[in-house]
């Protein structure tokens, strides 16, 4: 069986980087958050900021519907 050298580096840098993590996603989503917050790079934001939030996910995505659809 054909073994993907890159694949492997990437899986195990990801292991390694959830393990440190406990394995917790809101503990890697806190400390992305904290790398981004430090970093004092400027980030763009494209959402649209003139339509309402519905709290429902899939009312968030567009998924390349036409406007009322």
């Amino acid at each position: 069986m054909y073994e993907d050298e890159i694949l492997n580096e990437v899986w195990k840098n990801r292991d390694a980087y959830t393990s440190k993590h406990h394995h917790d996603l809101s503990e890697m989503v806190k400390e992305l958050k904290n790398r981004q917050e430090r970093s004092g790079c400027a980030l763009v934001d494209r959402r649209d900021r003139t339509r309402q939030s519905t709290g429902n996910l899939y009312d968030e995505i567009d998924f390349g519907r036409p406007e009322g659809g």
